[in-house]
């Protein structure tokens, strides 16, 4: 199984992100925000002597209880900032930050970094409070890096989303790999749904409409019939139905997560 080729590129751009910026962001799903935090990121950022700040996103898709479990975790290493860009939680808490960081440089650069998909367009955005970064489901939309003014001195940095040395199967569990370029997304898809039966495995019928099965085999089956997708013969289309699968889990329509 091929490792994503694109991590030399990623990497020299965080390297270089990490250099310019005097502040990193790095934004983490909320969903499943210890796979997300991305320890090349974080161990540059400690080589550098760089403030780092996690930015916990898409909280909105979370108890509350889990969240406060999760800052609890994470701030014995990093400060921690709670954030929904679609109900507008932390916006507050961080242009304050904001506003203490700008007291400190003529110019402050903010280098904004984490997996694909996790929302740092979105983040800008909010932010921003107009559209300057694109926003897409599809993992790897942002093309380069772009410096986006805040403020009169404050800049933050918008950046690909920086994957590490993983092979895709587990990128796409993150969220972070398109399902449609996968070579076998029903293994990833049977390891996404062993992972929902362990966690939480009412979220197969809260999707779906389907009860799921203890084998992830069988509860795929299911939602391939309730979906209707076959192929000739009347069998079930297994693949079809793992993209849809891994399509639903990067657009936060299964309601799951894990620490």
């Amino acid at each position: 199984m091929e490792k994503p080729r694109e991590w030399l590129r990623e990497k020299s751009i965080a390297k270089k992100v990490l250099s310019d910026a005097d502040v990193i962001f790095e934004v983490v799903d909320a969903r499943i925000p210890l796979e997300t935090r991305n320890k090349v990121i974080e161990e540059l950022a400690k080589e550098r002597n760089k403030d780092l700040f996690i930015i916990v996103n898409k909280v909105d898709l979370v108890p509350k209880k889990f969240t406060q479990k999760v800052k609890k975790i994470i701030e014995n290493d990093f400060p921690v900032i709670l954030f929904s860009a679609h109900k507008n939680i932390g916006k507050r808490e961080i242009e304050s930050l904001l506003r203490k960081l700008s007291q400190k440089k003529k110019i402050v650069k903010i280098g904004v970094l984490g997996y694909p998909n996790v929302g740092k367009s979105s983040f800008i955005n909010a932010l921003k409070k107009k559209k300057v970064a694109t926003t897409s489901p599809k993992p790897g939309m942002t093309r380069g890096e772009k410096l986006v003014k805040l403020y009169k001195n404050v800049y933050l940095i918008d950046t690909p989303g920086i994957i590490t040395l993983e092979f895709q199967d587990d990128l796409a569990l993150k969220g972070s790999w398109i399902p449609d370029k996968l070579e076998q997304p029903v293994d990833v898809a049977l390891k996404l749904i062993d992972k929902i039966l362990n966690e939480k495995p009412e979220a197969i019928k809260e999707s779906y409409g389907v009860e799921p099965d203890k084998d992830p085999l069988k509860t795929l089956e299911r939602i391939g019939k309730k979906l209707n997708y076959r192929i000739s013969g009347g069998n079930v289309d297994l693949e079809r139905t793992a993209k849809k699968v891994l399509w639903d889990w990067i657009k936060g329509n299964i309601q799951v997560y894990w620490i």
